[in-house]
């Protein structure tokens, strides 16, 4: 008859069955209270494109470079444009110089209407002759054809200021200006091409705010808010970075079939982002970390 095991012998084989299911745990990656999940290092990323369409005259950073906001990254040239411009500031010019007319004009409206009125009068009381009258009359429509006249030339002036407005921002809309501070990732066009308006000509990426992409179970989501701080773990430094989750994807998908095992591939998971608090510039893009949330009860 086989005998019961001794007290050291049941000691050995419940630490073996503890340490199992602590393995069990660290391969779920979860306790009761948090889970870890892998994610990936994001930035957003900025295509810089014309408003109007242009020769690429200068790109002034390539791939690689630093940028700051402000920087100009690119400029065009649109053939005629400058021409245009000088142009139209002529006919603006030309035109406000016909304010010391306009002044004359109603002044000399106003004498000749006062002119009539006079005329009007001294002709009902018959001593001024009807050709006085004739003439008073004649005088002031022509004073008041002339006033229309210069002011129709105000207008043509307002609309010749105007003119100069729209092609100097032309030009102004071919100059790429870096929105935010960052780095030059792809250019899209060289020097001499012809760029359509709306076509990228870089893509800059926005560093100084990396994030982290990662996807968790469909059976966390519940226990999970915005707002949650997570813990980012990442190889080679041995304190992790501190977040907070921004994001919770509304639809499921499935896990990318590159990220978990052969069984986990078909359950489905909630994609989630995670602002990085403060990583000094240490995480690049493209950095596989471990995110570390804690579930809500």
């Amino acid at each position: 008859m086989a005998t019961p095991p001794t007290a050291p012998r049941r000691s050995a084989l419940d630490s073996a069955l503890a340490l199992a299911a602590a393995a069990l745990l660290a391969a779920c990656g979860r306790t009761s209270n948090t889970v870890t999940v892998a994610g990936t290092v994001e930035i957003r990323e900025v295509r810089l494109s014309p408003l109007a369409s242009g020769r690429l005259e200068r790109l002034l950073k390539d791939e690689g470079d630093s940028v700051r906001a402000g920087d100009t990254v690119a400029v065009l040239h649109q053939p005629g444009l400058e021409a245009m411009i000088e142009q139209r500031r002529a006919l603006a010019d030309a035109a406000a110089q016909r304010n010391a007319e306009i002044r004359a004009a109603v002044a000399d409206s106003a004498r000749a209407a006062n002119d009539l009125a006079r005329a009007r009068v001294l002709r009902t009381q018959g001593i001024a002759s009807p050709q006085e009258l004739d003439r008073a009359q004649t005088s002031a429509a022509a004073a008041a054809a002339r006033l229309q006249s210069v002011r129709a030339g105000v207008r043509e002036s307002d609309a010749a200021r105007a003119a100069v407005q729209v092609t100097e921002s032309i030009r102004d809309q071919l100059v790429l200006i870096a929105p935010s501070d960052g780095i030059v990732l792809t250019r899209f066009a060289e020097r001499g091409e012809m760029i359509a308006a709306g076509v990228p000509v870089v893509s800059i990426g926005i560093v100084n705010a990396p994030w982290v992409r990662a996807y968790v179970g469909e059976r966390f989501v519940a226990r999970l808010k915005t707002g949650l701080a997570v813990k980012i773990h990442v190889d080679g430094y041995d304190t992790p970075f501190t977040g907070h989750v921004t994001e919770i994807s509304p639809r499921a998908e499935f896990t990318p079939r590159a990220a978990l095992t052969e069984r986990e591939r078909a359950d489905l998971v909630f994609g989630i982002k995670a602002a990085i608090d403060d990583n000094g510039g240490r995480l690049k893009a493209g950095m596989p970390v471990r995110v570390e949330i804690p579930l809500l009860p």
